[in-house]
């Protein structure tokens, strides 16, 4: 499921027992580093101190890098452009 190089929250075990309305309960972003067989993960932050951590990986969920306005814009315009194509291609002909 983990895989290096991926991003992860962390659990916050500290709230396990209180269900707030509007407090988070995780923590992160964190870097993957290595994944261990048996289930330990090494993770550490993405500021510039590069802390390392080793947790167990029941306590992580995927996070999802944010795009740039860029990249978005470029995705987009490739799907649009693949939109056209497969329309043009699959119009009766006339």
């Amino acid at each position: 499921m983990f895989q290096e190089g991926d991003w992860a929250l962390l659990f916050d075990s500290k709230f396990k027992d209180f269900q707030g309305k509007f407090q988070t309960h995780w923590l992160g972003q964190y870097e993957i580093e290595k994944v261990f067989s048996n289930g330990a993960i090494r993770i550490r932050t993405i500021d510039e101190h590069q802390t390392p951590l080793l947790v167990n990986g029941h306590r992580l969920k995927i996070y999802q890098k944010p795009i740039s306005k860029e990249e978005f814009i470029k995705i987009f315009q490739n799907n649009f452009e693949m939109k056209l194509v497969k329309k043009n291609h699959s119009s009766p002909p006339t």
